[in-house]
């Protein structure tokens, strides 16, 4: 399993807006990959502040890049989270993307 990690540096003292609007671009994001995959939107208690990171459950990198083609193709949507995904862009300073191997779970 793979772990696809979104990470946003948000603008001091925006990263609870942040966050909601991560969490509501998640929603939407999932549910046009399928509704099938875990997700999970976190923000900072330790590090940088005002840090989110959105992450999702993919079985391969194979199939996160099918599924994210699929995603960056499809209207409906770039339509769906061109308001959510606007907010959090104005709210973002800086954002990376990690890909962790999931070795073991409890």
């Amino acid at each position: 399993m793979i772990i696809v990690r979104t990470v946003f540096q948000g603008s001091y003292g925006k990263g609870g807006e942040l966050a909601a609007a991560q969490a509501a671009a998640a929603k939407e994001i999932v549910a046009a990959m399928g509704g099938d995959h875990r997700w999970t939107v976190m923000s900072d208690l330790s590090g940088p502040f005002d840090t989110v990171a959105m992450e999702v459950e993919v079985a391969s990198l194979a199939e996160w890049e099918g599924l994210r083609a699929r995603l960056f193709a499809s209207p409906g949507f770039r339509e769906a989270t061109a308001s959510s995904l606007g907010v959090a862009r104005a709210l973002t300073v800086s954002g990376r993307t990690e890909y962790w191997t999931v070795e073991g779970q409890g």
